[in-house]
């Protein structure tokens, strides 16, 4: 391209950006004290160039709006009923260890009791109260070294 022919062009876009530069209208106030507003500067008096704002950027759409508010709706309710899954786990999870601590303490008391005494008195499911025999005490001592090893943790 020859610089004769770019020239004009230049022109153009310096004659283009100078008018978009410039203000759209223009405020002073007039001898009565009223603001004016004008397209043309005054002569006889100073004045104040207005700009105008360009607008704002367009609101999102409406469906789009409604589409998101409805994935953040979805999100928490998913969120919620996760909560939701937690705490109730938290609450059987308290509740077991519970159970589980109560069971350990029991145990050591019975054991001790088993281990302390040789003849200890033991009431049977239906009321009687007798001794229990070796086998028995071997048996009840190994049930509870079990629960102990499972629940005293």
């Amino acid at each position: 391209m020859s610089t004769h022919r770019f020239v004009p062009f230049l022109a153009f876009v310096a004659a283009i950006s100078a008018a978009q530069a410039a203000p759209g209208f223009y405020k002073w106030v007039n001898e009565n004290g009223e603001v004016v507003y004008s397209q043309f500067p005054p002569a006889d008096r100073q004045h104040q160039p207005e700009i105008i704002k360009p607008p704002p950027p367009p609101a999102e759409s409406p469906a789009r709006a409604r589409e998101r508010l409805n994935q953040q709706l979805q999100q928490y309710e998913d969120n919620r009923e996760d909560r939701e899954l937690a705490a109730e786990k938290a609450a059987e999870d308290a509740e077991k260890a519970t159970v589980s601590r109560q069971r350990c303490e029991a145990a050591k008391h019975n054991l001790q009791g088993i281990n302390g005494r040789s003849r200890q008195l033991f009431r049977a499911p239906d009321g009687q109260v007798r001794r229990l025999t070796d086998e028995e005490r071997q048996s009840q001592r190994a049930e509870l070294e079990a629960i102990i090893a499972k629940d005293c943790k």
